[in-house]
């Protein structure tokens, strides 16, 4: 069984060189007996890689839900394929349960083995796995809610870590134990809203199945973040016109752009909160709507880049102007852009901030566009008005090549604006 990404490329790399191996013509000289034995030997190693190749493939795709475990012996191997099909690595499991990677590494090659009771029921409530005469993922529906009562699924030891819970003095171990008391009080205090607004009437665009308590704990924590200091006017959608967006996205021509978009933000009613993804999430950003009357868009920074940052943010940007409301389809919407868009709404944001961006009638103008190279990314920036970050990430999208332009993405030139 293939357990993560390394053993993924290295059973991939074996596979592609056994399956030429296979394709080539025979050695001249080579006794055909011997030749149809070494074909069926490589025949048979090739299905059985397949075999893994395609497991873990379907695992990362989201779309296996259910797994089955005629036995407790089972059990070990439908935990690593929840792990897969959850989207989390095992750093990222071993960081939403507090402990090292390598002690998670340990556990799945040994099959769990060494592992307590406690600790297997720890990690199918970390996974969100309901074992009855099957094991299946729970809470996976895009649009239904995390069940408030089920605190032993949320991420307890990353939010410790990182002081959400703010009255509490106590051990990580203390928290654990508290987990009960300590969750639905983050929870509330943070006006995370248990009203079937913010938990029934959401999206979450994701590549891998959807981890409902890690999403509803970022979500309370944002929530909670923007309620401290939140904009001083209420948002009116009508706002976000043609003049307001060149207005922000000229914004992208400055070193300190993403700092002052914050403030840009709040004069249109919209808070902008950075919030790092927790284990099991993999967040770029969401727009929200608020009871007090503000719009919410939130990023996590996952990509420290301007490119990502000015994409995601327009994106978040017209799911409020298109879809977030009183009155619209959602109250809160999560993305992964690097996701495919699979719903109208999705592609309705992708296509709103490109868009605001650069407009179809400049990009069709864009010298970029055919040389892919710096100097043609620095003149079209000048012609348009906008970052030489956000052509370069268009060139980088189009192309279907990340390995370009990468001087100009303005890597590593995010996070710190904001103290990260």
């Amino acid at each position: 069984m293939i357990t993560n990404e390394k053993q993924y490329r290295s059973t991939r790399a074996m596979l592609d060189k056994l399956t030429a191996s296979a394709n080539a013509p025979a050695a001249a000289g080579v006794d055909p007996i011997f030749a149809r034995i070494a074909d069926s030997a490589i025949a048979s190693q090739v299905a059985e890689l397949e075999e893994l190749v395609t497991d873990y493939e379907r695992l990362k795709s989201g779309t296996v839900k259910e797994f089955r475990a005629a036995t407790l012996s089972d059990l070990p191997d439908s935990l690593v394929r929840a792990r897969i099909a959850r989207g989390m690595s095992q750093k990222d499991l071993a960081d939403f349960l507090g402990m090292k990677e390598q002690q998670v590494q340990r556990y799945e090659a040994e099959r769990y083995r060494s592992a307590s009771l406690e600790r297997l029921v720890e990690i199918s409530d970390a996974l969100g796995v309901a074992i009855e005469n099957r094991a299946s993922l729970v809470g996976d529906s895009r649009m239904e809610s995390v069940d408030p009562v089920a605190w032993r699924s949320f991420p307890i030891a990353e939010m410790y870590k990182r002081g959400w819970f703010e009255d509490f003095a106590g051990t990580m171990a203390q928290a654990r134990k508290s987990a009960s008391e300590l969750v639905p009080a983050f929870l509330r205090g943070a006006n995370a809203q248990f009203a079937p607004l913010a938990f029934h009437r959401k999206s979450v665009r994701a590549s891998g199945s959807v981890h409902e308590s890690a999403i509803a704990a970022w979500e309370a924590r944002v929530r909670r973040l923007a309620q401290i200091n939140p904009p001083p006017v209420a948002f009116d959608r009508r706002r976000i016109d043609d003049v307001w967006i060149r207005g922000l996205v000229s914004l992208s021509l400055q070193p300190i752009g993403p700092a002052l978009a914050v403030d840009y933000l709040r004069d249109a009613g919209i808070a902008l909160i950075i919030e790092r993804h927790l284990p099991g999430t993999l967040l770029d950003g969401a727009a929200l709507y608020s009871l007090d009357g503000f719009g919410l868009v939130a990023l996590t920074l996952r990509h420290d880049r301007l490119d990502n940052f000015w994409f995601t943010l327009l994106h978040e940007i017209g799911h409020l102007k298109l879809h977030i409301g009183a009155d619209e389809a959602f109250a809160a919407i999560f993305d992964d852009t690097e996701s495919p868009s699979d719903s109208d709404h999705e592609s309705e944001a992708d296509l709103f901030a490109q868009e605001a961006l650069l407009p179809a009638a400049q990009w069709g103008l864009a010298v970029s566009r055919f040389s892919r190279t710096e100097q043609s990314v620095m003149i079209d920036a000048k012609r348009f008005g906008v970052g030489p970050a956000v052509i370069a990430g268009r060139v980088r999208r189009e192309a279907g090549d990340y390995t370009l332009l990468r001087g100009l993405v303005g890597a590593g030139e995010v996070r710190h604006q904001f103290g990260l």
